[in-house]
């Protein structure tokens, strides 16, 4: 009977353990603070800058960075604090470096003080009467019609992902550009953002951080002014391994974004 009692109360320890550790970390009022301070910078960039003076990197940047802070300070792990509060400095000195920019292009665009008008010219003395004018030449031959434009044929670079993480990393940035880029001189393109995980955790689990991470990629590309109508995305977890093997090397090359035009 000892026994038993025994195991019945380790077991309801262990139960309120997983549960506790499960619970999303409420914010306190410094981070809210904090996080809402970096909201009304982008916001106060997006109106000043409207529509032509947006620094879309800059704004893509923060609002990436400021989702990732908020993910890792609602997990509550001494890791996840260090990682948000990276996060957030990489968050506020985008959204600083957008607002300055902002600001600036609205300057310059100010129209400039009319100068005083010049006085006038004396008149002139009348001038001779022309020659006649020679005859006209024949007219040139019209131009060659343009040969018919072929669409740009693209090639779109995967993007990865480090372990167990969402965010976009310095060295996706300019596959992701390139991506903007295409679809910007192609307006008539889509494409489909596939989210892919390695071998690792449960299908459940995967899937999710699948569709985390092709939404991160989906945010950046709209924050680099593609319209996100023209975006779908999808996650395949696990399910679409390019590399079988049980290494870290193998493991970083499914951990991925793919690129897919659409029809």
């Amino acid at each position: 009977m000892r026994n038993r009692n025994f195991f019945l109360f380790a077991f309801l320890v262990l139960a309120v353990g997983l549960a506790a550790g499960c619970a999303k970390r409420q914010l306190t009022k410094g981070e809210t603070d904090r996080i809402a301070a970096i909201e009304a910078k982008i916001a106060e960039t997006e109106r000043i800058g409207a529509p032509d003076c947006i620094p879309y990197p800059e704004l893509a940047k923060a609002k990436v960075a400021l989702e990732d802070a908020k993910h890792e300070m609602e997990e509550g792990n001494w890791r996840s604090q260090e990682d948000a509060d990276r996060d957030l400095k990489a968050a506020e000195a985008a959204a600083d470096a957008a607002l300055a920019k902002a600001k600036a292009c609205r300057e310059s665009k100010k129209p400039a003080p009319a100068p005083e008008p010049p006085p006038p010219p004396p008149a002139p003395a009348p001038a001779p009467e022309p020659p006649p004018p020679p005859p006209a030449p024949a007219p040139a031959p019209p131009p060659p019609a343009p040969a018919p434009a072929v669409e740009e044929k693209a090639t779109l670079d995967p993007i990865y992902f480090d372990f167990d993480k969402s965010f976009i990393r310095e060295d996706a940035k300019p596959a992701l550009q390139k991506v903007a880029d295409y679809m910007k001189k192609n307006k008539d393109a889509k494409i489909q953002v596939q989210g892919n995980c390695d071998e690792r955790g449960t299908s459940e689990y995967n899937m999710a951080l699948g569709d985390r991470r092709a939404a991160s990629a989906k945010k950046y590309l709209t924050g680099l002014g593609v319209d996100g109508k023209r975006i779908t995305t999808a996650s395949f977890g696990k399910e679409k391994p390019i590399c079988t093997e049980h290494n870290e090397e193998c493991w970083q090359k499914n951990r991925r974004g793919d690129f897919v035009l659409q029809k």
